[in-house]
């Protein structure tokens, strides 16, 4: 550039202020020798004129290894108020209690194979999660036999034995005494028995449930079809 353009240059050139232009007058003043040397090389160069004594070393810090965070398992989708007809009443005999096998929404969008048993002791239903605490396998010993065959007063877990009291669950005798069955909430409207606090899709064509929840098999339907009726519950 000419010097005729230099007025020009310095005309369009951005405003300096105060403290930036201290600042580089402070850098500025910095003396840099000419032979100044950065990196390993100058580290080594100021270990020998400083006369040191020993082996020169010099190591980078490691670098510390990032881990993904670990991935948020899905849970099932908080229940509602709806009311999701089962069966009828008749279906279940005194002292007995019947698997129904059935999909539930899980939060990851999917829905996933659920195993209840409703269950029924003289006039009171009752319906529980098919697996027992101790080893998170099903109860029933063999199909639909969840009774302890004797008195018919407890239900059982065919593989231990453990025996779980009818109205709340809970292991009365066995490896798993004091630890409980998870409750489902049943309601009985008219004839029917329905299932409420839960988020199905009853439409699904579903077998046994799977026993990892966060295994993605639907297994093929044994026969049993779920009555596709969903009702508002209101008080």
């Amino acid at each position: 550039m000419s010097d005729e353009n230099a007025p020009i240059a310095a005309e369009h050139a951005p405003a300096e202020d105060k403290t930036t232009r201290q600042l580089r007058k402070s850098v500025s003043a910095v003396p840099v020798p000419e032979d100044a040397i950065g990196g390993c090389a100058g580290a080594h160069k100021r270990f020998v004129e400083e006369g040191a004594q020993g082996t020169f070393f010099m190591r980078s810090a490691p670098v510390p290894k990032i881990e993904p965070p670990p991935p948020v398992p899905a849970q099932p989708l908080p229940g509602n108020d709806e009311l999701y007809v089962i069966c009828e009443k008749r279906d279940l005999r005194d002292r007995y209690a019947k698997s129904f096998p059935l999909m539930r929404y899980w939060d990851d969008g999917k829905t996933r194979p659920w195993d209840v048993f409703i269950g029924r002791m003289g006039k009171t239903y009752f319906a529980y999660v098919n697996e027992c605490p101790h080893t998170g396998g099903r109860l029933d010993w063999e199909k639909n036999n969840f009774f302890e065959p004797n008195f018919l007063k407890t239900l059982m877990c065919g593989k231990h034995g453990a025996q779980f009291d009818t109205a709340t669950g809970v292991c009365i005798k066995g490896p798993c005494e004091g630890k409980a069955l998870q409750k489902v909430e049943v309601v009985i409207d008219e004839d029917d028995v329905c299932l409420t606090g839960v988020n199905l899709d009853l439409d699904a064509q579903v077998g046994e449930a799977a026993v990892d929840p966060n295994v993605d098999t639907v297994l093929e339907n044994n026969g049993f079809k779920l009555q596709s009726t969903k009702r508002t519950f209101s008080n």
